[in-house]
């Protein structure tokens, strides 16, 4: 599960509602081959206990799993599960989902209402070019208004992932409401430099005339950390010794000594999230060279500046307390961090993005404004 299945429920709870999470046996990430390799460590075996576990704000529903033919994840039991929650409102997390389908299903005979996020980035989604691509393509946009039929309102996380399900899969504008993921206000919030925070800049090897980008996630070539790598050795070999590269994160061990044998570059293995605001408060710029991240968002709240590429649509994720760089262009990378050189700078730049992130972005803000679109849609 992700930051929305965690956080959404905790705070739909807050608010003094019943919720229910219904979910699998299995661990995020558990269906990747690196699983072992990567995560193992961190999060424990890939399948955990079934059954019902009371959370302080929600009841945890873990059921046992299956995989689709298509070699999907799905909950078993579903209906089962339905019936004797008897929810009147239902909330998934991806349209074209087994288990969403099974929802749209069941609706009319359990009577709930129905919502759907949807994280299909442009990042990650292929647009059809070839005659079979489309043809595939107009198939699942079949699919999409059928089930658009059932489903009340639909939920793209941000302005690329609205275009994608609108003009692929059938989704109308009408039912559609942009609704960014959001951040753990509790959690994630700006701080001022202190004597704990640059002691943990010299126990992770950087003094305080570093200027430390900070990448922070999986290291892929879809997340691109290696272009960051890059723009750090390229400044390096200019004479901006100054400038360092940290990497919180694991991946595949070729492309991390690509990383690491970068100049000026570093790596630190995963840490628990409840570690990573440390990380966020204490280093100076935070970059994610391609796949839009929540942990952009989480930076941000810490007050930290960020930079982003440019083909991320969420321009208010970046106003005033960010800049974008051309899409794998290291040096056009560089170029925008050196932008960032300024201490003072970078200090105004983390204020604004922190108040903008606590004010728009928080898990209460967000749940506060699905809770009216429930109401409406239940009366």
């Amino acid at each position: 599960m992700g930051y929305a299945e965690n956080f959404l429920p905790i705070a739909f709870g807050k608010l003094g509602h019943e919720v229910h999470l219904v979910t699998t046996d299995l661990q995020v990430y558990a269906t990747s081959p690196e699983y072992e390799k990567v995560y193992q460590r961190y999060l424990g075996p890939k399948q955990v206990e079934q059954g019902i576990f009371k959370k302080e704000y929600y009841t945890l529903h873990r059921n046992s799993h299956s995989f689709t033919w298509r070699g999907g994840l799905k909950i078993l039991n579903l209906e089962d599960k339905i019936r004797k929650i008897q929810p009147d409102i239902v909330y998934c997390f991806e349209i074209f989902n087994s288990d969403t389908l099974l929802a749209c299903f069941l609706k009319s005979k359990y009577g709930y209402k129905l919502f759907c996020e949807s994280r299909m980035h442009l990042s990650v989604f292929m647009s059809p070019k070839t005659f079979f691509q489309r043809i595939k393509q107009c198939g699942i946009g079949f699919v999409g208004r059928i089930m658009s039929l059932k489903i009340d309102q639909f939920y793209p996380i941000a302005p690329d992932v609205f275009k994608v399900i609108t003009k692929y899969c059938g989704i109308p504008k009408r039912k559609c409401s942009i609704s960014s993921l959001a951040v753990d206000a509790d959690l994630f919030y700006s701080g001022i430099q202190t004597e704990e925070t640059n002691e943990f800049r010299k126990k992770n090897g950087y003094d305080e005339s570093d200027i430390v980008c900070l990448y922070t996630g999986r290291f892929t070539e879809s997340k691109g950390p290696l272009i960051l790598a890059q723009a750090i050795n390229y400044l390096q070999e200019t004479g901006y010794l100054k400038f360092k590269g940290l990497f919180v994160g694991q991946g595949d061990m070729k492309y991390e000594n690509l990383i690491k044998n970068s100049k000026g570059c570093s790596i630190h293995p995963f840490v628990n999230v409840r570690e990573l605001p440390r990380f966020y408060r204490s280093f100076d710029i935070g970059v994610w060279p391609l796949q839009e991240s929540t942990s952009q968002l989480d930076a941000a709240a810490c007050g930290m500046p960020i930079i982003i590429n440019e083909k991320v649509e969420d321009n208010l994720r970046t106003q005033d307390n960010g800049l974008r760089y051309r899409e794998g262009d290291f040096k056009d990378l560089a170029a925008k961090i050196l932008m960032l050189e300024d201490k003072f700078k970078r200090r105004e730049m983390g204020k604004i993005g922190s108040e903008k992130i606590a004010k728009f972005y928080s898990w209460d803000y967000l749940a506060k404004n699905k809770i009216f679109d429930f109401n409406r849609n239940l009366n």
